[in-house]
Order: C-alpha cells, then structure tokens, then sequence
C-alpha cells in the first residue's frame, strides 16, 4: 500500500508547474521529485550502458575453435580439423590449402595448377572439387545436422591441396600464389610429425 500511494503521489505531481518561490514545501516536493527522476534516469542508463557492454563483449569474444577472422568462412569450413594441427600460420607450414574464386575460369585453374606442380616447394599436390569438400565438411559436422543442412556443396570452394617438401618455403609459396588470379584464399597449416 505504501508503494500504491507512493506512486499516486508522484503522478499527481508529474503535471504541475514549479512551486513559487515562497512555497518552501511544495519546492521540497518538487526538488525531491526531480532528484528521484535523475535517480531513475541514472539508474535505466547504467542499466543500458552494462547490457550494450555485455552484448559488445559477447559479440567480440571469439571461441578457441574458431577460425582467427583473416581466414575467410568458406576457407575455414573446409580446413579440415586436426588436433596435431595449428592454423593458419605464417612461417613454416606443412600443409597448404589455396581456395579458389567462385569465378574462376579453367583457363585460370589450368595455369594454377601447372605452376603449382612446377614450383620444387610443393612435394604433393591434389585438386578437392566442391563435392569432395562437402563429403569431408558432412563427416566434420555430422554430429550438428541442423548447421549440415544449411550448407550444400555450392557454398565450399573448390582448392588445391598441397604438403610443401620443406615447410620453410611457405612464405615464398605464399607469397607467389596469394594474389594470384582466382585465388580467394591461401591458408598454411603446420602439422606436428610433418615432413620436414
């Protein structure tokens, strides 16, 4: 009941003018009046202000399974996951995978291929269609079959594959195919117990 009237008190003071400046009672009422709606004002702003931070920091936080955000997402649902494994890398990497454009033409692909089978880093080199990429995605994901339904083959891309004779040639490879046309990603992988 205290509440009740607390509440009809302050509704019945919500519309009225300021006091005049001999009312030392009504300007208390309204002073008070104003100090409790700053406080609530203060109060729903804090509030805001903590939500907008804990949405901010949700959003920012990134998981220690996903990918670091410079592997693009088609890239990094097709690097296949392997605890020995740590990607992307910069310097001596093992494996290699460059995803190729969705507008890649054959002539492109053709040249891709032919260099990257001529360059003396590259010890094992292997072409991954879209189906083949989505047969390994559908094997990485089969314990999520709602996130496997949203994908289909003609999202992952296709790439070459390729183990490097030695792993510190990465760089230079890198450096080589990255901006190469119609390739959209470069990504290194260093296995522990490759090759070296």
């Amino acid at each position: 009941m205290q509440q009740n009237l607390q509440d009809l008190f302050e509704r019945a003071l919500d519309g009225e003018p300021p006091p005049p400046p001999g009312d030392s009672a009504a300007r208390a009422m309204h002073h008070g009046r104003r100090i409790r709606r700053r406080r609530g004002l203060l109060v729903g702003g804090v509030t805001a202000a903590a939500v907008a931070a804990t949405m901010l920091g949700v959003n920012l936080a990134v998981s220690p399974d996903a990918p670091p955000p410079t592997v693009s997402a088609a890239a990094a649902a097709a690097m296949p996951r392997d605890p020995a494994c740590t990607w992307p890398v910069r310097d001596d990497a093992s494996d290699v995978s460059i995803f190729l454009a969705d507008s890649i033409t054959d002539a492109q692909r053709t040249a891709l291929h032919d260099a990257l089978r001529a360059d003396p880093a590259v010890r094992d080199l292997r072409f991954e269609s879209r189906e083949e990429a989505y047969q390994k995605f559908a094997e990485l994901w089969q314990d999520s079959p709602d996130f496997l339904a949203q994908v289909g083959p003609a999202q992952l891309p296709e790439s070459f594959r390729l183990a490097l004779a030695d792993p510190a040639d990465f760089r230079r490879l890198a450096e080589t195919f990255r901006d190469r046309s119609g390739v959209e990603d470069l990504v290194g992988r260093s296995c522990r117990g490759a090759r070296k």
